[in-house]
């Protein structure tokens, strides 16, 4: 059974807190070599590639709560994501267009428009979905590297963010493969793990295949 209650002001300053890495040095050829996506990533973008893909997420939110499907295709106008509770019809309907610099999205009978530069964006759900999938719909190669630092939970890079605006940075395992996402945009940041969990302030979830 899922629940939504539609108040934008519960997602307004609430920053989602999660510790990100400092001084990037420039990325090492080795890593660049060894470096491998998240599993999850992985998964959503051979689905996608080939007709979409449809997830289960649990989303605990002061906006929205509970197990919902969500539906990923690539159209026309972009990235299309819709999310569907067990009961009832459809709660969220968002489109990211191909080139990062527009989302809309229907939810709970408003409307949300957001233009780039998305940093500046109001905060809404669909705008931190947008920095979750977008993060692993989007291939992670040598190109997306800005910088590399050593610290406690392995090598952790620095990444152009596939929204173009934010933050994103990828821990990586011993064999190269990712095992976390650090990522922000606009007043949100949430740390993504390989089991598909993730978490902020005031906010937590799964994605499962």
């Amino acid at each position: 059974m899922s629940r939504a209650t539609w108040s934008l002001a519960g997602l307004v300053g609430a920053a989602l807190c999660a510790g990100g890495c400092r001084s990037f040095g420039p990325p090492r050829a080795a890593t660049l070599a060894a470096l491998r996506p998240m599993p999850l990533a992985a998964a959503l973008q051979r689905d996608l590639a080939a007709d979409g893909f449809g997830v289960t997420l649990e989303l605990e939110t002061p906006v929205l709560t509970g197990v919902f499907d969500a539906v990923g295709a690539v159209g026309d106008a972009g990235l299309r994501l819709q999310l569907f509770p067990d009961v009832g019809g459809k709660v969220l309907d968002m489109t990211i267009a191909s080139d990062w610099r527009v989302i809309d999205a229907e939810a709970g009978g408003a409307s949300y428009h957001a233009e780039a530069p998305l940093d500046a964006a109001a905060p809404h759900l669909a705008l931190l979905l947008a920095a979750l999938f977008g993060e692993l719909v989007t291939p992670l190669d040598a190109a997306r590297v800005r910088g590399e630092r050593l610290e406690r939970d392995g090598v952790c890079l620095e990444l152009w963010p596939a929204a173009g605006a934010g933050s994103a940075e990828a821990v990586l395992g011993p064999d190269g493969a990712v095992v976390a996402y650090r990522i922000g945009l606009g007043v949100f940041t949430l740390t993504l793990v390989a089991d598909g969990s993730f978490s902020g302030r005031r906010l937590a979830g799964r994605i499962s295949p």
